[in-house]
């Protein structure tokens, strides 16, 4: 190769890399926060992850929220076995919603092993013959079998605590004029808040997360600085029922009631 196609060459290489750099160079920095949030519980010995539950991330801190503190922790719903419970609730429906941590019926498909045999659920097989006879179809029947619960049955406990958590985010809001952001764990436990004006904050799950033995509500403070999606990754915010002097919480943990039959 001759010096002149050696420095052609080279030339044309600076010229690539130039505008990349450039590029690189006028990257603004991130104005908006992120938060990835970690959350899992001590049962045993080993710790569990908290998946599917919603949490709330409200404006200002701990001592700002006082008040919705006091109103969050005064609270004390039914548990999900208690309710169902009350409202006549067969031991199997029961079983079935705590196996598969569900609020209501609509948290899994319904399979055909629940409709007869050892592991029916009375009130899956009842309504799933009322749908036979309406859509004269097995497959619409168990595909539709949920219109056919009476509604205390089908949504009653989600809907009870949906009211308590909206009367919540209703103060939230009214207090702090910002809209309350809210995001759902994953199988894992984790979850995304994302797009933040920087400041602080209080992650709350306004209402207590049941586990095995029992329910438990956290008031946890943070502070929120610009920062993109690759910095909240290598620093989850994890929410425990154990301390953490490094994690501003209030953590309310109660046994779950002992329900009598109806």
């Amino acid at each position: 190769m001759n010096l002149r196609l050696s420095r052609l060459i080279v030339l044309s290489a600076s010229l690539i890399l130039i505008p990349a750099a450039a590029f690189i160079a006028q990257t603004p920095p991130a104005t908006r926060g992120v938060i990835r949030l970690k959350v899992k519980y001590k049962f045993g010995e080993a710790p569990k992850e908290l998946a599917r539950k919603r949490f709330f991330l409200i404006k200002g801190s701990l001592l700002n929220n006082q008040a919705l503190i006091d109103a969050m922790t005064a609270n004390q719903p039914l548990s999900r076995e208690c309710y169902y419970r009350s409202k006549g609730a067969s031991a199997a429906l029961i079983k079935w919603l705590r196996d598969n941590d569900c609020e209501s019926v609509y948290c899994r498909e319904i399979e055909e092993k629940y409709l007869s045999g050892r592991e029916a659920i009375p009130e899956f097989k009842t309504a799933y013959e009322q749908g036979l006879r309406d859509f004269k179809s097995p497959e619409l029947a168990r595909r539709w079998l949920t219109v056919n619960l009476p509604p205390d049955i089908r949504a009653g406990f989600y809907n009870q605590r949906q009211q308590t958590i909206d009367a919540l985010v209703t103060q939230a809001e009214s207090a702090t004029k910002t809209r309350v952001m809210s995001v759902m764990t994953d199988r894992k436990g984790t979850a995304y808040l994302t797009d933040i004006e920087p400041g602080n904050y209080r992650i709350s799950n306004l209402v207590g997360s049941e586990t095995e033995k029992t329910s438990i509500l956290w008031a946890c403070e943070k502070e929120v600085k610009a920062a993109d999606l690759a910095v909240a990754m290598k620093r989850p915010f994890t929410l425990s029922n154990e301390k953490d002097p490094k994690v501003k919480c209030e953590i309310v943990e109660r046994p779950l009631p002992v329900c009598g039959s109806r």
